[in-house]
């Protein structure tokens, strides 16, 4: 709504054409595999994420406009019963990469909500750090030795 260019058009599509033209590049061009976080093609209302864990603007739309073969980066930092994304990527085709951060507990919540889903496209469980680990201290770092130890 900002921007004069956008103003008016479809947030959905404005972010699907973002993202496939990316696809375009990295996998058509370039041969790479594309990875992106997956929350603004949730709908915060349907999924009862927050603002930032899932679109409240209708960019959520884009989850039936960008193509199958991008892995979606599931990220979750706090601890929840469920993570009604983790079947909604799933179930739309996608390789899903389910990433916590540093809540120990959330960690260990969103590895055992996805290993009900012992499917080809459960990718396994992508740590991330954001910086809140020391050079050298990764594999000391609690959440790692967590998502490690419940991996294994």
């Amino acid at each position: 709504e900002h921007c004069p260019r956008c103003k008016g058009q479809d947030p959905s599509k404005l972010f699907a054409k973002a993202a496939n033209d990316y696809h375009e590049h990295l996998v058509k061009e370039r041969g790479v595999e594309m990875l992106m976080w997956g929350d603004r093609l949730l709908d915060s209302a349907a999924t009862g994420y927050g603002k930032w864990e899932a679109s409240e603007n209708r960019t959520h739309q884009a989850i039936n406009l960008v193509p199958k073969d991008i892995v979606v980066c599931d990220w979750h930092y706090t601890l929840r019963e469920d993570y009604p994304s983790i079947p909604t990527f799933l179930e739309k085709g996608f390789r899903v990469w389910p990433s916590g951060w540093k809540d120990v507990e959330a960690v260990k919540a969103l590895i055992d909500f996805s290993r009900r889903y012992n499917v080809e496209r459960m990718l396994g469980y992508l740590c991330t750090t954001w910086g809140a680990v020391k050079p050298g201290q990764l594999a000391q770092w609690p959440p790692v030795q967590v998502a490690m130890e419940k991996l294994r």
